[in-house]
């Protein structure tokens, strides 16, 4: 397995990864709509559209994309696992290489807005927790953790 950078042909298998994990990890705390709301927001289209700002990489065995994660100058963006393969370090190596990639880039610290799912994963990954906040979408909320490490 390899963490290499996101190509457009990527978008469909990282969409549905995404979704997965929405649909699947978070379920428990988020409504349909919210949960909806943030997996058309990373749809293959808008995941291509994303990648212009976002330094995205996946995690890739041999032609398979396993999760997906990115950064821009200010937070982490979209870090899921295919839950198939969750709990095997994959997320681990790809936040090591968002970090290191900020890193070069100059950014001083990341944050992250993490699910309620994902909290343990950013605190292991040395996030330090800040603040839960809800972000309004176009017709739903969703709560989110905020979490900073510095780079």
């Amino acid at each position: 397995m390899r963490i290499r950078k996101f190509r457009k042909e990527d978008a469909a298998a990282a969409s549905r990864i995404v979704k997965n994990g929405f649909q699947i990890n978070n379920a428990p705390y988020y409504g349909k709509a919210s949960i909806k709301e943030q997996v058309e927001a990373n749809s293959p289209k808008n995941l291509i559209e994303k990648a212009k700002k976002v330094k995205y990489f996946v995690a890739a065995e041999k032609s398979t994309i396993l999760g997906i994660g990115g950064y821009d100058w200010q937070k982490v963006h979209t870090l899921f696992v295919d839950p198939n393969w969750q709990r095997k370090g994959i997320g681990m190596k790809i936040m090591a290489r968002i970090l290191s990639e900020a890193k070069k880039d100059g950014i001083k610290h990341l944050d992250a807005w993490s699910t309620f799912q994902a909290e343990k994963f950013y605190s292991d990954a040395g996030f330090k927790k800040i603040k839960k906040f809800t972000l309004e979408c176009r017709h739903s909320t969703i709560d989110f953790i905020l979490m900073r490490k510095q780079v």
